[in-house]
């Protein structure tokens, strides 16, 4: 995270006095921004114009997240008009901390007036921001700003991000559509495809020995349900592995998809499951192309700086909703290691079919409305063991799932759904979601 400080005062009050508070303010952004580019308290716009030209140069070396803007006491517009000029687009926190309390007595610099001239101006300039205040003698509470900046980061990092996705074997799923266009200009991200042919004859491309080697060092961690699976198919599994790593890697991919089960596992006759579960040690993944789903996994893993994962919707339970993943789910969710099963039917192939861990998770869902206007479903809620269960067309072998009880009636969690699938990450990132959101004009539900 890359944060630049700048503070506002007014010169006719106690710079001592103000320049205290600023520093105060500095020590405790520190503690939770691990890289803070300070500009100083600046009081005249005569003396400001240096500080400020100076950040815009570092901005254009290395941009930063977001813009901190100190109200260290009352402050005229001058310095942040200066401010606004140069970095017309960069997000903003007000953080206005309280005047110390002296002997019981509040020694004022006027903070609050300062907000109420400096906040009317960012909402006339359209600057995406945030205010965050304490009461004199008290520092602002962390939680009211940590979860903006995070968003700012993450909205920063997904400008220019690419996703992959592997072949195309339509499946007609109106809710994983999405138009690349649109996504470009609302996110600033870049989808590409790889065509199974390409994907096929990097496979083929692979010396045998090597495939081999490969599986001995990354399948050394997995457990099996039944008897091991083939070598032939093991082989598939590792060489796909390979060849989408090596072009993620080139092509810099932040998630990949795979069309399952049309596309690959129809046309290329093995299933993907087991090269998500790969795939996912480095990049988010999920299944079906469903790049709307992958946009939201992506979105929360820089937000949480986590892995992501999918989890589609089963059954709905009275006190909670069954979610599972048909073979996949990422080493990090696990409760146990990777366990792969063989399977025949609807699907023949390889799967993972490991028990997932309980605890708090926030789950998302990116969708829009009949205008066209993209939405955000959000949710956080607590997992546990599922009850007994599988999925009748892949066999009696349960799949990575939990029991999900949202932070809300399920009645009203479905009332919102989006799509079959939704992201998901470990812990409480729902305000930084909604942070994220209200800056890029996106629409929670939920």
């Amino acid at each position: 995270m890359r944060i630049a400080t700048i503070g506002l005062c007014d010169p006719e009050y106690a710079i001592a006095l103000a320049t205290s508070q600023y520093h105060a303010a500095l020590a405790q952004l520190r503690q939770s921004v691990p890289e803070l580019v300070d500009a100083g308290l600046q009081s005249d716009e005569s003396c400001s114009g240096k500080a400020v030209a100076s950040l815009g140069r570092q901005h254009a070396e290395s941009p930063f997240d977001a813009l901190v803007l100190v109200q260290a006491a009352w402050s005229r517009p001058d310095v942040l008009l200066q401010v606004l000029r140069a970095f017309p687009r960069l997000p903003m926190l007000l953080f206005a901390p309280g005047s110390p309390v002296v002997d019981g007595v509040i020694r004022s610099t006027a903070p609050a007036a300062g907000v109420g001239s400096t906040l009317p101006i960012l909402r006339r300039h359209g600057i995406a921001h945030k205010l965050v205040w304490s009461a004199p003698g008290t520092v602002v509470d962390e939680a009211d700003y940590l979860p903006f900046l995070r968003a700012c980061r993450a909205r920063r990092q997904l400008n220019g991000i690419k996703l992959g996705m592997v072949g195309f074997g339509d499946m007609r799923l109106q809710t994983t559509a999405f138009d690349v266009r649109e996504l470009h200009e609302s996110f600033g991200v870049e989808v590409e495809s790889i065509d199974m042919l390409e994907l096929q004859q990097g496979m083929d491309a692979l010396e045998a020995s090597e495939v081999d080697r490969q599986i001995a060092i990354l399948t050394a961690g997995w457990q099996f349900a039944g008897a091991k699976p083939p070598t032939a198919a093991m082989r598939k599994v590792i060489a796909a592995y390979l060849v989408l790593d090596r072009i993620a890697a080139e092509r810099g991919y932040a998630g990949m998809s795979i069309k399952c089960p049309t596309g690959v596992t129809a046309a290329m006759g093995f299933t993907s499951c087991l090269v998500g579960c790969l795939l996912a040690r480095k990049y988010h993944y999920v299944c079906e192309n469903d790049i709307p789903g992958l946009l939201g996994q992506v979105i929360a893993g820089l937000l949480s700086e986590q892995m992501s994962t999918y989890w589609e919707l089963y059954e709905i339970l009275h006190d909670g909703i069954l979610f599972g993943c048909c073979g996949f789910c990422p080493a990090e969710f696990l409760a146990e290691p990777v366990t792969v099963r063989t399977y025949e039917g609807f699907l023949t192939g390889l799967s993972c079919c490991s028990r997932v861990k309980a605890g708090l998770y926030t789950t998302l869902r990116l969708g829009q409305d009949p205008d066209g206007r993209f939405l955000l479903h959000l949710a956080e809620g607590q997992a546990t063991a599922p009850p007994p269960w599988y999925e009748d067309a892949c066999g009696p072998i349960q799949h990575p799932s939990v029991l999900f009880t949202p932070d809300v009636p399920p009645a009203q969690f479905l009332q919102h759904l989006q799509a079959q699938h939704v992201a998901v990450v470990p812990g409480h990132w729902g305000e930084a979601l909604r942070e994220f959101a209200a800056m890029t004009g996106v629409r929670v539900v939920g």
